[in-house]
């Protein structure tokens, strides 16, 4: 028996252009196999959050199951999508074959051309074999997580071993409101080898025949080129399911602008990325020289457009107000100044605008609300500044790709002359690593500043910045999540009093 694994990219609620591309799959001429297998969530996409209970999208999938079955003259499929089980919207999968439809809500083993297929709708760690079984389909929708690969490889070949069957797992492929869906493909032999193995992060078939003997491979990617790889995914996935192909962010100079703007020359091509430098009487001369060296090496447009007119405009109109503005409203001023800028630019060179805020920056409060922080998406806003700069490091390991200026520069937003991060935070080193001992361990200040041997009050301090900056995180645009504690995931009162 042949069976067909699609790595399968719906978009979300599209049920009629889901369906259409799974009869295309169907109808294709090759491969040819008995069995076609679509992953969890093929019908109505992921994630959906409340249209998870529309009927009227409910009613979409049940159609749509009926059309799918009268193509299933000689190839079946197993393909997921969403029903009611109870009176509960619940994600089910359905094993069509000439014109008959059975619904699958966690696992189910059917009778097929003399084989027994037990079908499941989760996680092999998780699951049981049916001691009949011939073969066990792994039809899932399991996001992307920095490492989860080989894991999940592991969970796949241990439960083959375990059960001595041949298991198959196909994994939602696509990106949406942040998540990432890898699309993996892969087959374990009833001895627990790897025997098949798809790529990531695309589109494909594979085809696995249950009576035929393979050889054993293996997945041997770094985890820094497979989460560079899962962010340019991601990112030109939200892209153009948004109905765009082009993006425009601000380039400083600095590590994070460098490397979105690598990351968005990876996912469109550099022709399709828009870097607009935005000097004021802040901005050095180094700004604008390694902004200059990262276009040219990557290959995107840059443009420059001061600020400083119309800085000074805006200053002007409010000094019967504010005769001597703060620093901080000066500086603020600017960042939301070259937000505007950029979606002006952004709505005439019909681009998408992205932010270039990272996790640290996005856990302490620094960034302006309306500001920097402005965009449709952040792709690094769930990757630490030192993540940014391993996977920098990563990126320049054959030759350099983003300018060793740049990395070797002390960080700074240059929003005031002379400016450094460290001026009022601990070192990105350190920095992180209480944020991971606060967001992710739950440790208390004064345990932080005993861990990592800092004083109390700049443990105290970091901790109150946290906290502080909860309403400006609420309305930032979505983050690309790829660790397995992203700021979506924790829903935090704004109006609070947390001791610390």
């Amino acid at each position: 028996m042949k069976i067909n694994l699609a790595s399968f990219n719906p978009l979300a609620a599209d049920t009629a252009g889901n369906t259409a591309r799974v009869l295309e799959l169907l109808r294709a001429p090759a491969p040819k196999a008995d069995l076609l297998v679509l992953p969890e969530a093929a019908l109505c996409g992921c994630p959906l959050y409340d249209l998870f209970d529309d009927k009227r999208l409910l009613a979409q999938n049940q159609s749509a199951l009926k059309e799918i079955a009268k193509e299933t003259k000689e190839t079946a499929v197993v393909l997921g999508y969403m029903d009611r089980l109870q009176g509960q919207s619940a994600t089910a999968a359905a094993f069509i074959y000439k014109g008959k439809i059975t619904k699958i809500f966690d696992t189910e083993t059917v009778d097929f051309k003399g084989q027994k297929l037990q079908i499941v709708l989760d996680a092999p760690e998780n699951a049981q074999a049916d001691p009949d079984a011939d073969a066990v389909l792994f039809a899932v929708a399991r996001p992307y997580l920095k490492g989860n690969v080989s894991p999940r490889l592991d969970a796949l070949k241990k439960f083959a071993k375990k059960y001595a069957v041949p298991s198959l797992l196909c994994n939602l492929l696509g990106g949406g409101d942040g998540m990432i869906f890898d699309g993996l493909l892969a087959a374990a032999d009833k001895k627990g080898a790897l025997v098949l193995l798809g790529e990531l992060f695309r589109e494909q078939v594979l085809t696995f025949d249950l009576t035929a003997k393979y050889e054993s491979v293996s997945y041997k990617v770094p985890v820094q080129g497979e989460l560079f790889d899962a962010l340019a995914f991601g990112l030109r996935d939200y892209v153009h399911k948004s109905g765009m192909d082009k993006v425009m962010f601000g380039v400083s100079g600095g590590i994070d602008s460098a490397f979105t703007a690598a990351l968005a020359a990876k996912a469109l091509g550099g022709e399709s990325v828009y870097c607009v430098s935005l000097p004021s009487y802040c901005t050095s001369d180094l700004s604008k020289t390694l902004a200059g060296q990262l276009a040219r090496a990557l290959g995107v447009n840059l443009e420059e457009v001061g600020v400083m007119p119309v800085l000074g405009a805006v200053k002007e109109a409010v000094a019967h107000i504010v005769s001597h503005p703060k620093d901080a409203t000066e500086q603020e001023l600017q960042s939301r100044l070259r937000t505007t800028i950029l979606g002006a630019l952004a709505g005439e060179y019909n681009a998408m605008l992205i932010s270039t805020d990272d996790k640290s920056e996005c856990a302490v409060g620094s960034f302006v609300l309306y500001g920097d922080a402005g965009g449709c998406l952040q792709p690094i806003g769930d990757l630490y500044k030192s993540e940014i700069y391993e996977l920098a490091e990563y990126l320049n390991r054959g030759g350099e790709i983003i300018p060793r200026g740049i990395i070797e520069r002390a960080p700074t937003s240059e929003l005031s002359p002379n400016q450094k991060d460290e001026d009022q935070l601990p070192p990105y080193s350190v920095l992180d690593k209480m944020l991971r001992a606060y967001l992710e361990d739950g440790l208390t200040a004064e345990e932080i500043a005993k861990k990592f041997r800092v004083k109390a009050a700049v443990a105290a301090d970091v901790l109150t910045r946290v906290n502080q900056a909860d309403l400006k995180r609420r309305q930032t645009a979505p983050a690309l999540q790829v660790s397995a504690h992203p700021f979506a995931s924790v829903l935090r009162p704004i109006i609070k009093k947390v001791n610390l």
